[in-house]
């Protein structure tokens, strides 16, 4: 189920300071959620763009209003992730700053200069990939009880990434279309996105380097911040390979029950919804 795209105003606040290693003694891991949602204030805006450009080319009411219903939730998302990214930023690593903007830099070029094709082809790339591991990471039923806000938000994050799971698949299917064209550019994309996310890990892992630990205390810690076990990272493979076979489609993928439990509370929650 879960094939209602509903649009949250969250409640969501973040102390002025977080502590950007919130996996205790796991610097890595810490770093890396840090990283994805560095990128969402950049990226998020550039699909809602080719969104938008999309828009006048779309005939079919369903696909317009899913696209509509997209670009409303993406726009609650990277404004979320902008208030939680200001009190990572004070806490100490200065070139996050170039590194952000390099980023942004590409976003708006691709905006600029890339076709409407290309520009769909990544968003579906992008949602393709996250969708599958977003997917394998919170089924059955979510992150669990008593999260700290932090989680809390991408646990509502990831709920609205698998309800709105099909719509850059059609828009991109409805207004150009082309299994290779998208296999290619969504490939590069995933590419592209995910190396941003490494180097900026890997500088924050330069600046405060975490203590060696063993795999057992690394499991604890993430079990205890309430983070996916890594039993779960590691099966995530062939549920992603799917994305790259010909007969693809979202609209196949099944979600578990108990996401749309938590679809329901992220609803009663919001401040507002549409």
């Amino acid at each position: 189920m879960l094939d209602t795209i509903t649009v949250r105003q969250m409640p969501f606040e973040f102390p002025d300071e977080i502590d950007p290693v919130f996996i205790d003694g796991d610097h890595q891991q810490s770093f890396g959620f840090i990283a994805g949602s560095l990128l969402l204030p950049h990226l998020e805006p550039y699909l809602i763009r080719s969104m938008k450009a999309a828009e006048k080319h779309v005939t079919d009411p369903k696909v317009l209003d899913g696209l509509k219903r997209f670009a409303a939730q993406e726009g609650q998302h990277y404004r979320m992730h902008m208030k939680f990214n200001a009190s990572i930023r004070r806490s100490g690593f200065p070139e996050l700053e170039a590194l952000e903007k390099e980023l942004s830099d590409d976003y708006h070029r691709f905006s600029r200069t890339k076709s409407l094709r290309f520009n769909l082809a990544y968003a579906e790339g992008f949602e393709a990939l996250t969708m599958n591991a977003i997917k394998q990471l919170m089924e059955p039923d979510g992150f669990g009880p008593d999260l700290p806000p932090y989680l809390e938000m991408v646990e509502w994050h990831f709920v609205e990434e698998l309800e709105h799971r099909t719509v850059a698949f059609d828009v991109y299917d409805h207004v150009c279309g082309g299994y290779f064209y998208r296999l290619a550019v969504g490939t590069w994309a995933q590419w592209h996105f995910t190396s941003w996310m490494r180097r900026v890990t890997s500088y924050m892992l330069k600046v405060r380097p975490g203590p060696k630990r063993s795999a057992r205390q690394l499991a604890d810690a993430r079990q205890e911040a309430g983070m996916p076990s890594a039993p779960k990272v590691r099966s995530l493979l062939p549920s992603l390979l799917r994305i790259y076979l010909p007969s693809y489609t979202p609209h196949d993928v099944e979600i578990a029950p108990g996401i749309q439990a938590l679809a329901d509370k992220y609803t009663e929650m919001a401040i507002k919804t549409s």
